[in-house]
Protein backbone atom coordinates (compact mmCIF):
# COMPACT_ATOMS: atom_id res chain seq x y z
CA UNK A 1 0.00 0.00 0.00
CA UNK A 2 0.69 3.60 -0.88
CA UNK A 3 1.64 5.65 2.55
CA UNK A 4 2.76 9.47 3.29
CA UNK A 5 0.68 9.97 -0.06
CA UNK A 6 0.67 13.62 -0.17
CA UNK A 7 -1.95 15.42 -0.10
CA UNK A 8 -3.28 17.92 -3.01
CA UNK A 9 -2.03 20.94 -3.87
CA UNK A 10 -2.23 23.61 -1.74
CA UNK A 11 -0.32 26.11 -3.94
CA UNK A 12 -1.39 29.88 -3.79
CA UNK A 13 0.12 33.43 -4.28
CA UNK A 14 1.81 33.38 -0.39
CA UNK A 15 1.75 37.24 1.47
CA UNK A 16 4.37 38.69 2.50
CA UNK A 17 3.08 42.41 4.20
CA UNK A 18 6.22 43.45 5.47
CA UNK A 19 7.47 43.85 1.62
CA UNK A 20 4.74 45.54 0.72
CA UNK A 21 6.64 48.78 0.42
CA UNK A 22 9.41 47.08 -1.73
CA UNK A 23 12.53 49.17 0.33
CA UNK A 24 15.96 48.08 0.69
CA UNK A 25 15.53 47.41 3.97
CA UNK A 26 12.65 44.67 3.77
CA UNK A 27 14.47 42.57 0.84
CA UNK A 28 16.02 39.66 2.18
CA UNK A 29 19.38 38.94 2.70
CA UNK A 30 22.09 40.43 0.34
CA UNK A 31 23.78 43.33 2.39
CA UNK A 32 26.43 43.66 0.24
CA UNK A 33 24.91 44.20 -3.31
CA UNK A 34 22.36 46.80 -1.81
CA UNK A 35 25.22 48.46 0.13
CA UNK A 36 26.62 48.53 -3.68
CA UNK A 37 23.37 49.71 -5.38
CA UNK A 38 22.79 52.66 -2.86
CA UNK A 39 26.49 53.35 -3.30
CA UNK A 40 26.06 53.36 -7.29
CA UNK A 41 23.15 55.92 -7.00
CA UNK A 42 24.61 58.33 -4.33
CA UNK A 43 27.91 58.16 -6.10
CA UNK A 44 26.08 59.10 -9.28
CA UNK A 45 27.15 55.79 -11.24
CA UNK A 46 23.86 55.02 -12.57
CA UNK A 47 24.03 53.00 -15.96
CA UNK A 48 21.52 53.33 -18.21
CA UNK A 49 20.60 49.67 -18.82
CA UNK A 50 21.11 47.31 -15.64
CA UNK A 51 20.25 43.80 -15.92
CA UNK A 52 19.44 42.01 -12.23
CA UNK A 53 20.17 38.14 -12.67
CA UNK A 54 19.33 35.81 -10.86
CA UNK A 55 17.53 32.60 -9.86
CA UNK A 56 14.09 31.82 -8.94
CA UNK A 57 13.56 33.05 -5.46
CA UNK A 58 16.51 34.46 -5.40
CA UNK A 59 15.48 38.45 -4.53
CA UNK A 60 16.09 39.80 -8.01
CA UNK A 61 12.77 41.65 -8.51
CA UNK A 62 12.28 43.13 -4.67
CA UNK A 63 16.32 44.10 -5.58
CA UNK A 64 14.88 46.00 -8.88
CA UNK A 65 11.81 47.62 -7.62
CA UNK A 66 13.65 48.92 -4.35
CA UNK A 67 16.69 50.52 -6.06
CA UNK A 68 13.81 52.55 -8.68
CA UNK A 69 12.38 53.75 -5.49
CA UNK A 70 15.43 54.39 -3.92
CA UNK A 71 17.03 56.37 -7.17
CA UNK A 72 13.39 58.28 -7.42
CA UNK A 73 13.22 59.21 -4.06
CA UNK A 74 13.02 62.63 -2.56
CA UNK A 75 14.64 62.58 0.34
CA UNK A 76 16.53 59.37 0.94
CA UNK A 77 19.52 59.00 3.18
CA UNK A 78 22.32 56.86 3.31
CA UNK A 79 20.62 53.54 3.69
CA UNK A 80 16.86 54.00 2.72
CA UNK A 81 14.76 55.83 0.64
CA UNK A 82 12.39 57.79 2.99
CA UNK A 83 9.03 55.80 2.31
CA UNK A 84 7.33 59.47 2.89
CA UNK A 85 7.87 61.47 -0.20
CA UNK A 86 5.16 61.83 -3.07
CA UNK A 87 7.65 59.27 -4.73
CA UNK A 88 7.96 56.74 -2.03
CA UNK A 89 4.07 57.00 -2.03
CA UNK A 90 3.34 56.06 -5.22
CA UNK A 91 5.86 53.56 -5.70
CA UNK A 92 3.87 51.76 -2.31
CA UNK A 93 1.21 50.93 -4.79
CA UNK A 94 3.57 50.71 -7.73
CA UNK A 95 1.62 53.49 -9.54
CA UNK A 96 4.90 55.93 -9.61
CA UNK A 97 3.81 57.80 -13.14
CA UNK A 98 7.51 57.77 -14.29
CA UNK A 99 8.06 53.82 -13.48
CA UNK A 100 7.14 51.89 -16.49
CA UNK A 101 6.25 48.21 -15.93
CA UNK A 102 6.53 45.60 -18.75
CA UNK A 103 5.79 41.65 -18.54
CA UNK A 104 4.94 38.63 -20.69
CA UNK A 105 1.19 38.45 -21.10
CA UNK A 106 -0.95 36.18 -23.24
CA UNK A 107 -1.61 37.28 -26.68
CA UNK A 108 -5.56 37.66 -27.92
CA UNK A 109 -6.93 39.18 -31.18
CA UNK A 110 -7.51 42.24 -29.51
CA UNK A 111 -4.82 42.52 -26.49
CA UNK A 112 -0.68 42.60 -27.66
CA UNK A 113 0.28 44.64 -24.90
CA UNK A 114 0.94 44.62 -21.04
CA UNK A 115 -1.28 47.79 -20.21
CA UNK A 116 -4.73 45.75 -19.45
CA UNK A 117 -2.54 43.54 -17.24
CA UNK A 118 -1.25 46.52 -15.31
CA UNK A 119 -3.25 46.86 -12.26
CA UNK A 120 -3.27 42.48 -12.23
CA UNK A 121 0.60 42.22 -12.29
CA UNK A 122 0.74 45.31 -9.64
CA UNK A 123 -1.55 43.09 -7.12
CA UNK A 124 0.55 39.97 -7.52
CA UNK A 125 3.87 41.48 -7.27
CA UNK A 126 2.90 43.35 -4.13
CA UNK A 127 0.91 40.30 -2.90
CA UNK A 128 4.47 38.37 -3.80
CA UNK A 129 7.72 40.28 -4.85
CA UNK A 130 9.32 37.25 -5.29
CA UNK A 131 6.84 35.92 -8.13
CA UNK A 132 8.27 33.72 -10.65
CA UNK A 133 6.24 33.18 -14.60
CA UNK A 134 4.28 30.35 -12.84
CA UNK A 135 2.67 32.43 -10.17
CA UNK A 136 2.07 35.07 -12.79
CA UNK A 137 0.53 32.32 -15.37
CA UNK A 138 -2.05 30.70 -12.29
CA UNK A 139 -2.80 34.70 -11.75
CA UNK A 140 -4.17 35.33 -15.52
CA UNK A 141 -5.70 31.73 -15.77
CA UNK A 142 -3.51 31.12 -18.52
CA UNK A 143 -2.69 27.49 -17.49
CA UNK A 144 -2.23 26.45 -21.02
CA UNK A 145 -1.26 29.58 -23.00
CA UNK A 146 2.64 30.75 -23.40
CA UNK A 147 3.63 34.31 -22.06
CA UNK A 148 5.55 35.97 -23.87
CA UNK A 149 6.79 39.57 -24.71
CA UNK A 150 6.48 40.59 -28.80
CA UNK A 151 6.71 43.61 -30.92
CA UNK A 152 3.87 45.48 -30.06
CA UNK A 153 5.18 45.77 -26.61
CA UNK A 154 8.24 46.83 -27.47
CA UNK A 155 6.05 49.38 -29.74
CA UNK A 156 4.69 50.33 -25.98
CA UNK A 157 7.94 50.74 -24.56
CA UNK A 158 9.24 53.20 -26.92
CA UNK A 159 5.99 54.96 -26.74
CA UNK A 160 6.13 55.57 -23.04
CA UNK A 161 9.60 56.41 -23.23
CA UNK A 162 8.91 59.18 -25.63
CA UNK A 163 6.56 60.71 -23.02
CA UNK A 164 8.28 63.34 -20.76
CA UNK A 165 9.47 62.51 -16.97
CA UNK A 166 6.19 63.39 -14.51
CA UNK A 167 7.98 64.28 -12.00
CA UNK A 168 11.02 65.92 -13.85
CA UNK A 169 13.85 63.70 -13.04
CA UNK A 170 14.54 59.99 -14.07
CA UNK A 171 11.66 57.62 -15.78
CA UNK A 172 12.48 53.79 -15.33
CA UNK A 173 11.32 51.24 -17.62
CA UNK A 174 11.37 48.26 -15.30
CA UNK A 175 11.00 44.87 -18.08
CA UNK A 176 10.54 41.86 -16.24
CA UNK A 177 11.84 38.45 -17.74
CA UNK A 178 12.97 40.35 -20.88
CA UNK A 179 14.06 36.58 -22.06
CA UNK A 180 10.73 35.43 -23.15
CA UNK A 181 10.23 38.91 -25.62
CA UNK A 182 10.09 37.53 -29.29
CA UNK A 183 12.97 37.92 -31.56
CA UNK A 184 11.70 41.28 -33.64
CA UNK A 185 10.61 42.52 -30.29
CA UNK A 186 13.69 41.89 -28.66
CA UNK A 187 15.77 43.22 -31.42
CA UNK A 188 13.65 46.73 -31.08
CA UNK A 189 14.41 46.91 -27.15
CA UNK A 190 18.17 46.94 -28.66
CA UNK A 191 17.84 49.84 -30.79
CA UNK A 192 15.97 51.48 -27.98
CA UNK A 193 19.43 50.38 -25.35
CA UNK A 194 21.82 51.50 -28.05
CA UNK A 195 20.44 55.22 -28.21
CA UNK A 196 18.39 55.72 -25.07
CA UNK A 197 16.83 58.86 -24.23
CA UNK A 198 18.19 61.14 -21.21
CA UNK A 199 17.48 60.15 -17.85
CA UNK A 200 16.13 56.76 -18.88
CA UNK A 201 17.11 53.96 -16.64
CA UNK A 202 16.15 50.56 -17.75
CA UNK A 203 15.96 47.81 -15.30
CA UNK A 204 15.83 44.31 -16.82
CA UNK A 205 14.82 41.07 -14.42
CA UNK A 206 16.14 38.25 -15.43
CA UNK A 207 16.30 34.03 -13.84
CA UNK A 208 17.62 33.00 -17.57
CA UNK A 209 20.04 35.12 -19.59
CA UNK A 210 21.08 32.33 -22.05
CA UNK A 211 17.89 33.50 -23.93
CA UNK A 212 18.61 36.67 -24.24
CA UNK A 213 20.13 38.31 -26.86
CA UNK A 214 24.03 38.60 -26.80
CA UNK A 215 23.70 42.29 -28.39
CA UNK A 216 21.43 42.76 -25.26
CA UNK A 217 23.72 41.56 -22.62
CA UNK A 218 26.17 43.60 -23.88
CA UNK A 219 24.99 46.80 -23.18
CA UNK A 220 23.72 46.21 -19.92
CA UNK A 221 25.23 46.60 -17.23
CA UNK A 222 24.94 43.21 -14.95
CA UNK A 223 23.57 42.94 -11.54
CA UNK A 224 24.24 39.40 -10.45
CA UNK A 225 21.68 38.64 -7.75
CA UNK A 226 22.83 35.45 -5.87
CA UNK A 227 20.86 32.56 -4.35
CA UNK A 228 19.77 33.18 -0.69
CA UNK A 229 21.76 32.42 1.66
CA UNK A 230 20.30 29.15 4.04
CA UNK A 231 20.71 31.80 7.39
CA UNK A 232 18.92 34.55 5.62
CA UNK A 233 16.53 32.05 4.67
CA UNK A 234 15.89 30.61 7.72
CA UNK A 235 15.31 33.95 9.32
CA UNK A 236 12.71 35.21 6.97
CA UNK A 237 10.95 31.60 7.13
CA UNK A 238 10.95 32.18 11.35
CA UNK A 239 9.29 36.05 10.62
CA UNK A 240 7.01 34.42 7.94
CA UNK A 241 5.68 31.54 9.73
CA UNK A 242 5.77 31.77 13.64
CA UNK A 243 5.07 28.02 14.73
CA UNK A 244 9.01 27.35 12.64
CA UNK A 245 11.36 26.25 15.16
CA UNK A 246 14.73 27.30 14.70
CA UNK A 247 15.70 23.35 13.07
CA UNK A 248 12.65 22.87 10.94
CA UNK A 249 12.91 26.68 9.61
CA UNK A 250 16.48 25.81 8.56
CA UNK A 251 15.89 22.23 7.38
CA UNK A 252 13.47 24.18 4.87
CA UNK A 253 15.74 26.88 3.89
CA UNK A 254 18.66 23.74 3.23
CA UNK A 255 16.12 22.18 1.07
CA UNK A 256 15.06 24.68 -1.03
CA UNK A 257 18.76 25.98 -1.78
CA UNK A 258 18.03 29.60 -1.61
CA UNK A 259 14.78 29.57 -3.52
CA UNK A 260 12.45 31.53 -0.65
CA UNK A 261 8.95 30.44 -3.44
CA UNK A 262 10.18 26.57 -2.94
CA UNK A 263 10.98 27.72 0.72
CA UNK A 264 7.15 29.02 1.66
CA UNK A 265 5.69 26.33 -0.49
CA UNK A 266 7.66 23.34 1.76
CA UNK A 267 6.05 25.65 5.01
CA UNK A 268 2.52 25.57 3.67
CA UNK A 269 2.77 21.81 3.41
CA UNK A 270 3.77 19.04 5.55
CA UNK A 271 6.95 18.08 4.21
CA UNK A 272 7.37 14.73 5.91
CA UNK A 273 4.71 13.29 3.76
CA UNK A 274 6.84 14.94 0.88
CA UNK A 275 9.61 12.91 1.72
CA UNK A 276 7.70 9.44 2.92
CA UNK A 277 6.10 9.78 -0.67
CA UNK A 278 9.79 9.78 -2.49
CA UNK A 279 11.57 7.42 -0.02
CA UNK A 280 8.95 4.70 -0.15
CA UNK A 281 8.12 4.85 -3.77
CA UNK A 282 12.18 4.39 -4.55
CA UNK A 283 11.83 1.37 -2.15
CA UNK A 284 8.94 -0.20 -4.50
CA UNK A 285 11.27 0.53 -7.69
CA UNK A 286 14.34 -0.85 -5.84
CA UNK A 287 11.72 -4.13 -5.31
CA UNK A 288 10.57 -3.94 -8.64
CA UNK A 289 7.14 -3.93 -7.00
CA UNK A 290 5.16 -2.90 -10.66
CA UNK A 291 2.18 -3.08 -8.73
CA UNK A 292 2.59 -0.97 -6.10
CA UNK A 293 4.36 1.22 -8.49
CA UNK A 294 1.06 1.90 -10.11
CA UNK A 295 -0.42 2.94 -7.10
CA UNK A 296 2.54 5.52 -6.59
CA UNK A 297 1.17 6.47 -10.40
CA UNK A 298 -1.92 7.11 -9.64
CA UNK A 299 -1.24 8.97 -6.25
CA UNK A 300 0.87 11.33 -8.16
CA UNK A 301 -2.04 11.85 -10.62
CA UNK A 302 -4.05 13.18 -8.08
CA UNK A 303 -1.20 16.12 -6.52
CA UNK A 304 -2.11 18.54 -8.53
CA UNK A 305 0.88 19.76 -11.30
CA UNK A 306 2.61 21.98 -8.84
CA UNK A 307 2.63 19.53 -6.14
CA UNK A 308 3.72 17.07 -8.61
CA UNK A 309 6.75 19.51 -9.25
CA UNK A 310 7.42 19.71 -6.27
CA UNK A 311 8.04 16.32 -5.47
CA UNK A 312 10.78 16.41 -8.43
CA UNK A 313 12.33 18.99 -7.45
CA UNK A 314 12.20 17.58 -3.88
CA UNK A 315 13.71 14.15 -5.19
CA UNK A 316 16.18 15.73 -7.25
CA UNK A 317 17.29 17.93 -3.66
CA UNK A 318 17.63 14.61 -2.15
CA UNK A 319 19.42 12.63 -4.90
CA UNK A 320 22.37 15.25 -4.95
CA UNK A 321 22.70 15.21 -1.70
CA UNK A 322 22.75 11.05 -2.11
CA UNK A 323 25.43 12.24 -4.80
CA UNK A 324 27.77 13.88 -2.38
CA UNK A 325 27.70 11.42 -0.03
CA UNK A 326 28.22 8.65 -2.34
CA UNK A 327 31.48 10.55 -3.64
CA UNK A 328 32.71 11.01 0.06
CA UNK A 329 31.81 14.63 0.71
CA UNK A 330 29.42 14.40 3.41
CA UNK A 331 30.67 17.53 4.68
CA UNK A 332 28.94 19.28 1.95
CA UNK A 333 25.75 16.71 2.16
CA UNK A 334 22.76 19.02 3.66
CA UNK A 335 20.24 17.27 5.37
CA UNK A 336 19.25 16.43 8.65
CA UNK A 337 17.06 14.01 10.56
CA UNK A 338 15.10 11.47 8.63
CA UNK A 339 16.55 12.66 5.52
CA UNK A 340 20.03 12.33 7.12
CA UNK A 341 19.18 8.49 7.07
CA UNK A 342 17.64 7.73 3.80
CA UNK A 343 20.92 9.70 2.55
CA UNK A 344 23.17 7.36 4.07
CA UNK A 345 21.31 4.26 3.05
CA UNK A 346 20.27 5.33 -0.62
CA UNK A 347 24.16 6.69 -1.54
CA UNK A 348 25.31 3.15 -1.37
CA UNK A 349 22.97 2.09 -4.82
CA UNK A 350 25.15 4.98 -6.78
CA UNK A 351 27.33 4.29 -8.80
CA UNK A 352 29.35 5.04 -12.03
CA UNK A 353 26.55 3.71 -14.10
CA UNK A 354 23.51 4.67 -12.65
CA UNK A 355 24.02 8.24 -10.63
CA UNK A 356 23.67 10.25 -13.64
CA UNK A 357 20.86 8.38 -14.99
CA UNK A 358 18.86 9.04 -11.75
CA UNK A 359 19.26 12.28 -11.82
CA UNK A 360 18.82 12.79 -15.73
CA UNK A 361 15.23 10.68 -15.35
CA UNK A 362 14.48 13.00 -12.92
CA UNK A 363 14.82 16.25 -14.61
CA UNK A 364 13.30 15.18 -17.49
CA UNK A 365 9.93 14.20 -15.90
CA UNK A 366 10.15 17.44 -14.03
CA UNK A 367 10.50 19.12 -17.73
CA UNK A 368 7.32 17.07 -18.68
CA UNK A 369 5.22 17.81 -15.85
CA UNK A 370 5.77 21.90 -16.76
CA UNK A 371 4.24 20.75 -19.59
CA UNK A 372 1.44 18.84 -18.66
CA UNK A 373 1.87 15.52 -19.38
CA UNK A 374 -0.20 12.81 -18.68
CA UNK A 375 0.62 12.37 -15.00
CA UNK A 376 -0.25 8.64 -14.65
CA UNK A 377 1.68 7.21 -17.84
CA UNK A 378 4.82 10.08 -16.80
CA UNK A 379 5.02 8.70 -13.63
CA UNK A 380 4.73 4.99 -14.38
CA UNK A 381 7.14 5.22 -17.23
CA UNK A 382 9.53 6.82 -14.37
CA UNK A 383 8.94 4.30 -12.26
CA UNK A 384 10.02 1.65 -14.39
CA UNK A 385 13.04 3.42 -15.56
CA UNK A 386 14.28 3.63 -12.33
CA UNK A 387 13.47 0.41 -11.58
CA UNK A 388 16.27 -0.45 -13.88
CA UNK A 389 18.73 1.88 -12.69
CA UNK A 390 18.70 1.24 -8.95
CA UNK A 391 20.00 -2.40 -9.95
CA UNK A 392 22.43 -1.15 -12.55
CA UNK A 393 25.86 -2.60 -11.11
CA UNK A 394 29.03 -0.19 -11.55
CA UNK A 395 30.05 -2.82 -14.39
CA UNK A 396 26.70 -2.20 -16.15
Amino acid sequence: MVRGIVRGSHAHMSTWPFFALVLFSKVIGHAALKAKLIGNIREGRVAHAQLFMGPRGGGNLPLALAYARYLLCQDRDEAEACGKCSSCLQMNKLEHPDVHLEFPIFFTDKVKVCEPFTVQWRKAVLAEPYIDIEQWRDQLESENKQLRMGVDIAQEIQRKLSLRSFMGGYKVMLIWLPELMDPPAANKLLKVLEEPEPNTVFLLVSTDAEQLLATILSRAQLVKVPALRPTELAEALRDRFAELTNDESMAIALRSEGDLLEAVDMANKNEEELFVFFRDWLRACYRREVSVAVEFGEAFQKLGRERQKSLMRYGLYLIRQCALQWQNVPELVRVLGQEQEFVQNFSKLLNHANADGIRRELETAHYHVERNANPKILFSDLSYKMMGLLRMTATA
